[in-house]
Parts: C-alpha cells; sequence; structure tokens
C-alpha cells in the first residue's frame, strides 16, 4: 500500500499549470502588440520578445505556489454479513381446533297419563260401574344440544424455508494524506525604459501597457488558483462518489435478498392466520421479528460505512489550500 497522488488529480495539475503558461504567452503578445502599435510599427508575431525588450526591463520573478493535494493509498474493507435465502417447501400441516356439532339429547321428562278398561254396566235399572286402570308413565322430552370437540384440520402449503449465507462486500476504501506540493512559475515584471525621441511621447501609453499586462498576470494567476480549488474538489468528488455507487448498488442487493424472504414469510403468515393454525404462526413470527432485527442492523453497518466515506469526503475538501 502505497501513497500516490491519483492520476486524476495529477492530470488536472499538468493541465492547469499548461494552461496557465498559455495564457502568459498570449498576454505577452497582446503586449507586443499593442507596443508595435503605438510604435506605429506592424506587429511582427517572430519578434515578440524583441518589441518588448526593446521597450521595457523584462525581470522574472519566481513564483511559488503550494498546494495541500490529498495522495491516496487504497485499503481493501471488507463487509460481512449474513444474509437470507428463502426456498419454497409444500409442507402438510395438522392440528386439533374445537369446533361444534348438534346432538340430540333427553333434557327433560314429562308425565304421560293413560287409562285403561272401565266400563259402565246396567243391571236391574241400576248401573254397574268398573273402574278404569289408571297409568302414568314419565316420557323425554328430546333437543338438539351444541356439544364442543376437537377436530382435526389438515391444509397443505408453501412454506419459507431459510438458510443464512455469508456476503461480502469488498471496496478499496480511500486512506489520505495530504502532501504539500509545490507549482513554479518565472513570472514576468515590466519596468518600462528611459525613452528617448519619438517615443518619449507615447510614454504614458507604454506605462499603461506595462500595467495592463502585470495586471492580466495577476488576473490569470488567481483563475489558476482558482481552477485548482475546483476541479481537484470536483475531482475528489468523482472518486468519492465512485465508491459510494458500489456500496449503495450493493445495499440494494442485500434489500431485495432481505424484502424478498420478509414478503415470503409475511404471505405465508397471513395464510396459516386465515386458517387459524396458531403453533406455525407463534413460531414463524419470531423467526420474521429476528429476521426485520437482522435486516436493520445490516442496513446501518451499510449506511455507516457510507456516512463515514461522506465526512472523510468533506475532510479531503477543506485540507485542500492554496498558500
Amino acid at each position: 500500500m502505497s501513497d500516490q497522488t491519483d492520476p486524476r488529480i495529477q492530470q488536472i495539475l499538468d493541465e492547469i499549470k499548461t494552461r496557465f503558461e498559455k495564457r502568459i504567452e498570449e498576454i505577452k503578445q497582446e503586449g507586443s502588440g499593442r507596443i508595435d502599435e503605438i510604435k506605429d510599427d506592424a506587429p511582427d508575431p517572430n519578434n515578440i520578445e524583441g518589441s518588448i525588450n526593446m521597450t521595457f526591463d523584462v525581470k522574472f520573478k519566481t513564483v511559488t505556489i503550494k498546494f495541500d493535494i490529498p495522495k491516496f493509498s487504497m485499503e481493501l474493507h471488507k463487509i460481512i454479513f449474513d444474509v437470507p435465502s428463502v426456498t419454497m417447501d409444500t409442507k402438510t400441516l395438522s392440528w386439533d381446533e374445537p369446533a361444534t356439532k348438534m346432538e340430540t339429547e333427553c333434557v327433560t321428562k314429562k308425565p304421560v297419563v293413560t287409562s285403561r278398561g272401565g266400563s259402565i254396566k246396567w243391571k236391574n235399572g241400576r248401573p254397574q260401574v268398573t273402574a278404569p286402570r289408571v297409568t302414568t308413565e314419565w316420557v323425554c322430552v328430546y333437543a338438539d344440544i351444541p356439544k364442543v370437540y376437537m377436530k382435526r384440520r389438515e391444509i397443505k402449503i408453501d412454506m419459507p424455508e431459510f438458510s443464512m449465507k455469508k456476503q461480502e462486500i469488498s471496496f478499496d476504501k480511500p486512506i489520505i494524506k495530504f502532501e504539500t506540493v509545490e507549482i513554479k512559475f518565472d513570472l514576468p515584471q515590466f519596468h518600462l525604459r528611459d525613452l528617448s525621441g519619438d517615443l518619449r511621447e507615447q510614454e504614458d501609453e507604454l506605462k499603461d501597457v506595462g500595467r495592463d499586462m502585470e495586471n492580466d498576470i495577476s488576473e490569470a494567476t488567481r483563475e489558476m488558483n482558482d481552477s485548482l480549488t475546483n476541479e481537484i474538489n470536483d475531482q475528489v468528488a468523482i472518486i468519492f462518489d465512485e465508491i459510494r455507487k458500489q456500496l449503495l448498488s450493493e445495499r440494494e442487493k442485500v434489500s431485495g435478498y432481505y424484502d424478498d424472504a420478509i414478503t415470503k414469510m409475511k404471505t405465508t403468515i397471513k395464510i396459516l392466520k386465515e386458517n387459524n393454525a396458531l403453533t406455525e404462526i407463534e413460531r414463524l413470527e419470531s423467526d420474521l421479528s429476528k429476521l426485520v432485527e437482522d435486516y436493520k442492523k445490516v442496513l446501518t453497518e451499510i449506511d455507516s460505512t457510507i456516512d463515514q466515506l461522506n465526512k472523510e469526503q468533506n475532510e479531503v475538501i477543506s485540507g485542500i489550500k492554496l498558500t
């Protein structure tokens, strides 16, 4: 694991330096053209340095821009956790449940009186009565009575079978150190020579040319500094975005595993409730609760890693400084 400037950041540094050097040459060309116009000479594109040197003492000042840039060493980072793998297995479930049936029973008795025999005969004009034989019998009164009994229930249902498998997320986590790099430029400074002859009348105009060239160089320097800060910050954001996208993609896969398992388990529990299979419901609801808890823990770990990346990105951007 070695510290190195990310090639994309190094490319930005080289491109900005090249653009700045090109801009300095453009400023010198523009200044040379204005001097030639003042001298009422046609500009000679091959004699830029000559036009300037004849009018100004050109001294070069070495300007050093110190810049704290991040150096990355990539460390393989792993997040390991269990994810559910679900298969549906058709099972026959049976259990006893209370049911009601109607049975006819003798609920009470009532007396039934019957009489047999007995008569009236006339003899010699007088009735002769024979008393009837009377009997009383107690007879049942029947009614349908509800009776509770245990009825055997049986259903076939697709039950989720779970196995947990190891899932690993591997990614290159940046370990960042800052290193101060230097970009050196020899910037021209223009000092107007002692003029003689016709050029003395244009002295003020020539002084303006010198001031404008120095102002343009100062502005180009500020623009370069802004470009260094902004473009390197943008590139740092891209580097961290690539890692975040990888983690978010893995997060989505993990969510798919858990969402599928939870959906299948909830569907099965719903069917079992409709059929009043209480024992299986309790077991599955316990498994579901554990599954949801594991799901939360896994997402928390991934989200915590993403939050840490965001924090590190902010620290890197705040650490990029020009001096």
